[in-house]
């Protein structure tokens, strides 16, 4: 008997992105069997009606104000799959197979989850260069003795945009409550309890950024915090200056110098956020609000 998928999609105001992911999980659904579950924080544009169009279970937030994690945590807790398919309202998957590649991954009894790639299309190259450290070509499996390496660009645990859960886990390791970076928080508890997670390239989907300063800033801000509160920021200022070095030379050899000096600026206003994130315990709840981009 083929398990059972349910996907979990946050959504807000994606009827511009959703139709692509829609058709790609309508297609995945004729193979075998997929709910979608949808958790909408108060959309205004078509997107309840591409969703009830799709056969969508639709749910709001109780009354809470959106996490990443309650947001998800509600929406599996209403799912009834075997399998908890993680996915944003921006990703659109690649080809028919992705959704078998990630089963295929989580088979193994000790696996707990898988994710696959992530190809930057219409991302900005500081974005794009950034996803491509943290998603290659190469297969990987993680488990207990990967928390001991240093955490950084080309280091992801797991992605809550493009990933794939087993519903047992979800409910002895529900996604911790954290500002950011829950999808990282999840893969440490479940790794420290001794199951693997792979990364599964094979599966891909196309996701990518192209953002403001301001808005670099804020989710920079969100992720220092999470990261520093994780205990993952040690050895982050090596592994992110190497990184910066190969991304200006990246930019500079197909871009030119200018947009590499635009490149590093954005990435000065990055690292700002970050480190100011990192310092967030020590500052009024207010400023921390203004600073960052999740509710706190």
């Amino acid at each position: 008997m083929p398990l059972q998928v349910s996907a979990i999609i946050p959504t807000l105001n994606g009827a511009t992105t959703l139709p692509a992911l829609l058709a790609a999980l309508a297609r995945a659904g004729a193979k075998l069997p997929l709910e979608i579950v949808a958790i909408d924080s108060g959309s205004r544009d078509g997107t309840h009606g591409l969703l009830s169009g799709a056969g969508a279970t639709v749910l709001d937030l109780g009354g809470r104000r959106f996490s990443h994690a309650g947001a998800r945590n509600r929406a599996a807790s209403h799912a009834t799959g075997d399998v908890l398919l993680y996915l944003t309202q921006d990703v659109e998957p690649i080809g028919d197979d992705w959704l078998e590649a990630l089963l295929a991954a989580l088979k193994p009894a000790d696996v707990a989850g898988a994710f696959g790639r992530q190809l930057p299309r219409g991302a900005s190259p500081e974005e794009a260069f950034l996803v491509a450290a943290n998603y290659s070509s190469q297969r990987r499996v993680l488990d207990r003795a990967t928390l001991d390496a240093p955490f950084g660009p080309g280091a992801t645990l797991f992605s809550h945009a493009f990933g794939a859960a087993k519903r047992a886990v979800w409910q002895a390791h529900p996604i911790p409550e954290i500002v950011m970076s829950e999808d990282q928080a999840w893969a440490r508890a479940v790794l420290s309890a001794g199951l693997r997670i792979v990364y599964q390239p094979a599966a891909a989907v196309y996701h990518g950024h192209r953002l403001s300063f301001g808005r670099a800033f804020r989710r920079n801000f969100d992720s220092g915090s999470s990261l520093q509160a994780l205990g993952m920021t040690g050895g982050l200022w090596g592994a992110g200056l190497a990184h910066l070095a190969g991304e200006l030379r990246a930019i500079a050899a197909s871009h030119g110098g200018l947009r590499a000096a635009q490149a590093l600026a954005y990435e000065s206003v990055r690292m700002a956020g970050f480190q100011l994130g990192r310092m967030e315990r020590l500052m009024p709840k207010a400023l921390a609000r203004v600073l960052g981009e999740a509710p706190r």
